[in-house]
């Protein structure tokens, strides 16, 4: 079992800054919504929906359906006859007023962008020019098109979108140097929770194993070098010479209690050059695992029950620390003896976990049941400033030497920011109305 950060795509400002702009410009199509004089036209609009359409039809949400307009009519809350075309424009049109907010502030604020930053906007357009219109404008504005766009429309995008990353820089600090220590606290107290538990598997890995059943461990696998345990007996034929396998390395044997001799295996090898068994692959490519029998499976729910009943007790963390150590299987809890730190969206194996934590209070102890196995899960209480902490940099720290979460508390301080401007945009609903998912491509490259 692991952690790690959430790969599912998520959908909020601080992602999309990355990746959409905006327009404001008259002169590039009719204006679709306002605040004072800060506007934002249709195709603008039109761009981050095909943008948007471009995520969700990426290998990692909805996929090629996505590009179907069957998909976009499918009823995904029958109560109000809601489809996935209506919530993600819903969506998009949020992410909009947004922008439009923010660029307001941004012209209330007095701010400026460099001219460094206007010429290198101008050359990406101009290398865009160059590799996606083969030298031609017209080749490039037809690719545009599709998207409701133009290279005037992108170029504007492009200078917008600079202008809510100089806001972000100005409003938080590089890496968020200007945000309260306060704010990254009430972050992590909402959005995390921690937890340990004692995890047993319910099918296990099958290895390759040698003709007496044993497990085969090897010191490189790729050679096919056997890890033999050097403290053993060396093997000898009937002439009394030292015997060698193919790789020209001697064999190492021991004797069993019946008198047979069987391979010598180093099983752990050092800390800095482990010893590794051949885990073997189904048809698929795919490790080949082998699920516990009905009777294993009784067995071990009877001692997953006597733990709950006999030993571990709500609220006594300790207690619950030493029964990890002593009964579970996952080598994380080794790892981080901490615990784990996950969010509602974190790319953790056991989705079922992070479902029943979120539903669970401090202290509490409960049994779930997932793909790999049978989990005694007691959610602690969290600790103060855990998210800074060296031991749980894993969960929090970037490889930048940013949180992780940073974009997504940016993102909520701007939102917090920008409700009394969104308040006052003014939306043309026709013009509304006359666009949709369905309208625009799968944006990917622009």
């Amino acid at each position: 079992m692991k952690s790690c950060i959430k790969r599912i795509l998520v959908l909020t400002l601080a992602c999309i800054l990355i990746a959409v702009g905006l327009c404001s410009c008259s002169s590039k199509g009719k204006t679709l919504m306002s605040i004072d004089d800060t506007e934002m036209s249709i195709n603008t609009y039109m761009l981050l929906m095909s943008r948007m359409k471009g995520n969700l039809a990426s290998a990692y949400a909805f996929g090629n359906q996505a590009k179907l307009d069957s998909f976009w009519d499918t009823v995904i809350d029958p109560s109000s006859g809601g489809t996935y075309n209506k919530y993600y424009t819903s969506m998009v049109l949020d992410n909009a007023k947004t922008y439009l907010a923010a660029l307001a502030l941004f012209d209330e604020m007095g701010l400026k962008l460099s001219d460094s930053t206007i010429a290198e906007i101008n050359a990406e357009i101009d290398t865009l020019i160059q590799s996606d219109g083969n030298g031609s404008k017209a080749n490039l504005n037809a690719k545009l098109a599709e998207y409701g766009a133009n290279i005037d429309v992108l170029r504007d995008a492009y200078i917008m979108e600079a202008k809510i990353s100089l806001l972000n820089d100005t409003l938080f600090g590089k890496g968020g140097a200007l945000i309260d220590a306060s704010n990254y606290e009430k972050y992590y107290k909402e959005n995390y929770v921690k937890f340990r538990h004692i995890f047993f598997y319910t099918s296990e890995v099958v290895y390759e194993i040698d003709a007496n059943g044993d497990d085969i461990y090897y010191s490189d696998i790729s050679l096919k070098k056997i890890a033999y345990d050097q403290k053993a007996m060396q093997k000898y034929d009937d002439n009394g010479k030292i015997v060698k396998d193919k790789n020209g390395d001697i064999v190492y044997v021991e004797t069993d209690a019946e008198g047979n001799e069987r391979i010598a295996y180093d099983e752990k090898g050092t800390d800095s050059a482990p010893t590794q068994r051949n885990a073997l692959l189904d048809n698929d490519g795919n490790i080949l695992t082998r699920k516990m029998t009905t009777d294993e499976l009784i067995a071990l729910s009877d001692k997953i029950q006597s733990i709950m009943e006999n030993e571990a007790r709500e609220g006594e963390y300790t207690l619950f620390d030493s029964l990890v150590e002593k009964y579970g299987e996952d080598e994380g809890m080794t790892q981080y003896p901490n615990g784990y730190y996950l969010t509602e969206n974190s790319d953790y194996d056991s989705p079922e976990v992070i479902e029943a934590l979120f539903e669970m209070t401090d202290g509490e102890i409960r049994r779930v049941e997932s793909d790999y196995g049978i989990h005694i899960v007691m959610k602690y209480k969290l600790d103060d400033g855990g998210y800074a902490k060296e031991a749980n940099k894993d969960f929090f720290v970037t490889e930048e030497g940013t949180y992780v979460f940073l974009n997504l508390l940016k993102s909520q301080l701007l939102e917090e920011r920008l409700v009394s401007y969104k308040e006052r945009i003014v939306v043309d609903e026709a013009l509304l109305s006359s666009v949709s998912m369905k309208s625009v491509g799968a944006n990917f490259h622009y």
